[in-house]
């Protein structure tokens, strides 16, 4: 018997994905961005913003003062992300959540590509709310 769960389906190219930013260090307040640790990981959490509906849906999860940042999923794929639709276990009840994998296998390689992302965002003024962390 195989144990290994079945990847989700993969995310439309043409949906925006939100990625809230949930600690201090995801976030440059001296450049006004995300940083790179906020994309780093070989997977992470975000919503289709499609499904979600709003960024209030999102945030609504998470402590007061968070951020969300929102890219678009074919921006995310042409470098190199593949998302998945596939159920958090913390929040079974949230039918938006999509995992996103970062197929490197170094933390450098990874944050490069994670850096490639922000330019995306950035680019496209996907930072939909600035974090305020007390």
């Amino acid at each position: 018997m195989n144990d290994a769960v079945t990847p989700g389906q993969e995310v439309d190219v043409k949906d925006d994905l939100y990625r809230c930013i949930t600690t201090p260090d995801w976030w440059d307040s001296n450049e006004n961005r995300p940083s790179s640790a906020s994309f780093k990981q070989p997977d992470f959490s975000t919503d289709v913003a499609r499904i979600a509906g709003s960024p209030d849906y999102t945030l609504s999860r998470f402590p007061k003062g968070c951020g969300l940042v929102s890219f678009n999923y074919g921006d995310a794929k042409a470098i190199g992300y593949t998302a998945r639709l596939e159920i958090d276990p913390q929040h079974a009840e949230n039918h938006a959540h999509a995992n996103v994998y970062n197929p490197l296998d170094s933390d450098n390689k990874r944050k490069k590509l994670a850096k490639k992302l922000i330019d995306a965002i950035l680019k496209k003024g996907g930072i939909v709310r600035v974090p305020t962390f007390g």
